[in-house]
């Protein structure tokens, strides 16, 4: 290879790493499992249906027990309902969810109404703490399910009784909208001390404002308020100055 093509190839992959995101995160599941959605996005977007890598911080990820099993004569598909799961990744980890082994449907069901796995940090060595809820059962051809929406809604009707240690101030006054965005903006707004709800606006005026430290409450109120329509993120800006 000529001086001239090494040079071009060098700044080509040069650029290339300039651009792409830096992943400092890993999650991985056993071929029993699949992920299904990461922060609400399908999760070839970023690795597969096995391991995806991420940037470190505040995720929710969504995972399903998935096996073909023997049941009498037969070998049938199994499939546990959706499990979303609320993770943080600090900076070069790399999680991976450690299950029971499972041979038999009736293992599968009692499994899938009572979730017995771990997440592990292969780095560390330790079990990570974490959160998790399951959709409801439904019947019928689930090819035909929004799952999403299902997420959303069910992210949504938990987030009340979730509680999030602050020594911020007091809520700000909220008012219910039937918008899954607009109340987990204000949500997270509300969960939030003053250096991060100044952040917030400072970063809805001015996208590029980078904080100069990051929080759940700050991630969270980012990733919905990007979510949001229009309509929805005004109204948000609306109840700030309210």
């Amino acid at each position: 290879m000529c001086l001239k093509s090494r040079i071009f190839v060098f700044f080509t992959v040069l650029c290339g790493s300039m651009t792409s995101p830096l992943m400092a995160a890993t999650f991985e599941v056993p071929r029993s499992f699949e992920i299904m959605y990461v922060d609400l996005e399908s999760a070839g977007r970023f690795g597969n249906d096995f391991k995806v890598d991420l940037v470190e911080g505040q995720h929710q990820i969504v995972v399903r027990f998935n096996k073909l099993l023997r049941s009498g004569g037969d070998t049938q598909v199994f499939q546990s309902e959706p499990i979303v799961l609320d993770l943080q990744f600090e900076k070069d980890t790399y999680l991976t969810l450690k299950a029971p082994y499972i041979s038999t449907r009736k293992q599968a069901e009692a499994n899938a109404k009572n979730p017995q796995f771990t997440i592990h940090d292969e780095l560390s060595g330790k079990e990570i703490d974490y959160q998790h809820q399951i959709l409801a059962t439904k019947s019928g051809f689930q090819n035909t399910r929004d799952y999403v929406a299902e997420i959303e809604r069910l992210t949504a009707s938990n987030a009340s009784y979730n509680t999030i240690p602050s020594t911020g101030p007091a809520s700000a006054p909220a008012t219910m909208s039937q918008d899954v965005a607009l109340d987990m903006m204000k949500f997270w707004y509300n969960q939030s001390n003053d250096a991060t709800r100044k952040d917030m606006r400072i970063w809805i005026a001015d996208d590029s404002y980078e904080p100069a430290a990051s929080s759940i409450q700050l991630d969270m109120s980012q990733f919905w308020f990007k979510k949001a329509n229009q309509e929805d993120q005004k109204a948000f800006q609306k109840w700030l100055i309210e």
